[in-house]
């Protein structure tokens, strides 16, 4: 893949930004804004004070340093989301990753059992806590209120900020992270050993760690909120075509006058007004006179592109009020420039430098990232899928893209671990498993979607970026210390998805679920609408509904008590329900090759335990490869047909697969004695290591190992 051309932008003297305060900050400013809107002893005092308290407060917060202990021993934890071990296997087999070959012979190499689900939030929230899903309140990607029936995001949840004349925050917007447990990196940093933090999923809003840093991964929205919205604009689209995309995209249609458009980038909501809205700046293309150029303008920014081309960084910035800005980076790519013009803007990161909301402890160590490496992507989900999936952007710009953030995340980890090495590193890297989920279709002839042009030019690309991996673990071996212990986990394999099931369609053609209209046709659901409260079940009759499906797995009773308009009653009548869904569920067919689709139906109270178990699904629905829950039901919707063709680039998966096929890797350069270990083994483990005591009863299992004799590589 070739170095990508970068142009550069132009910029004019940026506008004051302000952004909101970090969950410590927010108790302090929040009692300064009342002091300074109260009507009676509003003095020239009182406001000098309330100043005071706000500068000493935010000055107290940028410089608190807390002493560590001396870095005498290390241990280094680094995570490949989504490497699968039969993968490794095969191509360390084959001569391709010599550095994790070098491990398995030397140290450790083995599968690594997970969560039940095998998803990335859910198997990391263990990862981090030691606890399974059931103590960590993490069953998926999204959950459910029982009040409303919506689906709603499970790794956070969000309280809208008050203002007062539309102007001044008397409370301030909070976001909360709902996993529970304590982290084991927390408990190592308590304990007085320097911890970095690169890229953890879940970490949104950071955990203050005493000494040490953390960047937030997975998780992190971008400045609309949403897990990653791209931007395609043309015009070439109609009237029909514009809007949003299932997953994750806004399309915008251009009218070129005089080979000039302007448009509109539609960006965070109003955090002022009551009424869900959205607030927009203005965008222009202008295509050069041989059609060979487009320069792009946004706010006083501009930069003159080619085809092919990647822009550098823009800050695109929304004024909510005279005193509130948020501020966000965004980068564009011209697909076209002419006949018709084609131009794709990437998510609206939040501003490393001055982000809306922290998303680092401390808070100013994104901005420190960026003096260092430049700016960098700050949301959760890495990688634009999204914009590949919905095929406005082509597999040669998607791993451009990929590798290109894979390259820096690489070159972050090793500055931290050279220059300012810690007791404790944790870092995480997402590009195996963007990868495979969007070319598992060019590794298996028989995917709906597999192409053999674009397999002989891509067919390697998941390969390849595990070449990278092994590169970059190559790299951070050397620049460890002699004697520190490595430990290389990923959170779950991989599978190819051919085709999904529809679960909420199956509830209701079997009883379980009932139709206002059974014969109606329903609107597809999409990913803005999930952000944007959007309907949801809008032909649900819930009087007479006795479960349903959200999420990629999970199945819900309807219960009277519980649920809003519920019509199942606990005990007998639940049980009996859950029992016939669990057998009629085991005994579906695909009607093409009249193979079972679904390997396990797991009741939630057997495999799930802990503090949260009032979060749990009713029953955990695995699938067999190939298959996966469809996105329709993912969000709650009830679209036609049962078992439908996967026709998405979206090709591989794991979210709704069984754990006991789709184990993660473990690599270590200790010889690990345990023949299955288990993802909620490695917080133990590394507490272990550092003689941290546990924070609580956890449910993993501290590894024994032993040192090899591991050369340098």
């Amino acid at each position: 893949m070739r170095t990508p051309h970068r142009a550069s932008i132009r910029a004019s003297r940026a506008p004051p930004r302000v952004r909101f305060p970090s969950t410590d900050e927010t108790g302090v400013l929040t009692m300064v804004h009342l002091m300074l809107v109260q009507k009676r002893n509003l003095t020239p005092k009182l406001i000098l004070v309330a100043s005071a308290l706000i500068l000493g407060f935010l000055l107290a917060s940028c410089h608190r340093t807390t002493a560590t202990r001396p870095v005498t021993k290390q241990v280094v934890v680094l995570g490949f989301d989504g490497a699968d071990p039969k993968l490794a296997a095969k191509w360390i087999a084959e001569g391709k990753l010599p550095n994790l070959a070098r491990l398995a012979a030397q140290g450790s190499f083995k599968p690594l059992e997970t969560t039940n689900p095998p998803e990335s939030p859910v198997a990391w929230a263990s990862f981090a806590t030691g606890l399974n899903p059931g103590g960590t309140g993490i069953f998926d990607f999204l959950k459910r209120d029982p009040q409303t029936y919506l689906p709603e995001l499970a790794l956070v949840s969000r309280q809208k900020g008050k203002f007062l004349w539309g102007m001044v925050p008397v409370r301030m917007p909070k976001v909360t992270n709902e996993r529970s447990g304590v982290p084991f990196y927390k408990a190592v940093a308590d304990a007085g050993y320097k911890t970095t933090v690169i890229r953890m999923p879940l970490e949104f809003p950071p955990t203050a760690l005493p000494g040490g840093k953390l960047w937030a991964g997975l998780g992190v929205p971008d400045l609309r909120g949403t897990w990653g919205t791209f931007f395609y604009f043309s015009s070439d689209l109609t009237q029909w075509d514009v809007g949003d995309t299932e997953f994750g995209g806004k399309l915008v249609r251009l009218e070129l006058n005089d080979n000039h458009a302007t448009s509109m980038v539609e960006g965070p909501v109003d955090p002022t007004k009551e009424k869900f809205t959205r607030l927009s700046i203005p965008i222009s293309f202008r295509v050069s006179p041989d059609g060979q150029s487009v320069t792009v303008e946004l706010q006083g920014q501009t930069a003159t592109l080619h085809e092919h081309q990647w822009s550098n960084w823009f800050h695109a910035r929304f004024r909510v009020n005279p005193f509130l800005t948020l501020s966000s980076i965004c980068q564009f790519y011209i697909l076209q420039a002419s006949p018709d013009l084609r131009v794709y803007m990437s998510p609206l990161n939040l501003d490393p430098e001055k982000p809306p909301i922290p998303m680092s402890s401390p808070a100013d160590y994104t901005s420190e990232l960026v003096k260092k490496h430049g700016p960098v992507k700050t949301l959760g989900w890495w990688h634009d899928t999204w914009a590949l999936n919905e095929e406005r952007i082509d597999e040669g710009v998607f791993l451009e893209d990929c590798w290109r953030t894979m390259d820096q995340w690489r070159d972050i980890t090793l500055d931290e671990l050279k220059n300012d090495p810690p007791s404790l590193l944790v870092s995480v890297s997402t590009a195996t498993d963007s990868v495979s989920h969007m070319f598992f279709r060019l590794l298996d002839p028989t995917h709906p979607r597999y192409d053999a042009d674009l397999a002989a030019k891509y067919g390697d690309a998941v390969e390849k970026t595990y070449e990278r991996m092994d590169d970059a673990v190559g790299q951070i071996m050397r620049a460890m210390k002699p004697e520190g212990t490595l430990i290389i986990v990923s959170d779950h394999g991989f599978h190819s998805w051919r085709k999904g099931f529809n679960t909420n369609t199956w509830l209701a053609e079997n009883g379980f679920m009932t139709l206002k209209e059974p014969g109606a046709a329903e609107q597809p659901k999409n990913l803005d609408q999930l952000f944007g409260q959007g309907s949801f079940f809008p032909n649900t009759d819930w009087s007479r509904t006795q479960a349903y499906a959200v999420g990629l797995g999970q199945i819900y009773l309807n219960l009277i008590g519980r649920e809003k308009s519920g019509a199942v009653h606990s005990g007998p009548e639940a049980e009996a329900i859950l029992k016939a869904i669990h057998d009629r569920l085991l005994a579906v067919r695909d009607p093409d090759t009249h193979e079972p689709v679904i390997q396990n139906v797991y009741y939630g109270k057997e495999i799930f335990h802990g503090g949260r178990m009032s979060d749990a699904p009713e029953l955990q629905v695995d699938f067999r490869d190939g298959y996966r829950t469809s996105w329709q039901t993912s969000l709650g919707a009830v679209p036609p047909g049962i078992v439908v063709a996967n026709l998405k680039k979206w090709s591989g998966d794991h979210c709704a697969s069984d754990p006991s096929d789709t184990q993660g890797i473990f690599f270590s350069n200790q010889r690990v004695g345990a023949l299955h270990p288990s993802i909620l083994d490695i917080a133990p483990t590394v507490l272990k290591l550092l003689s941290v005591p546990p924070p609580a009863q956890l449910d993993g299992n501290a590894l024994e190992t032993s040192s090899g004799a591991l050369s340098q590589p």
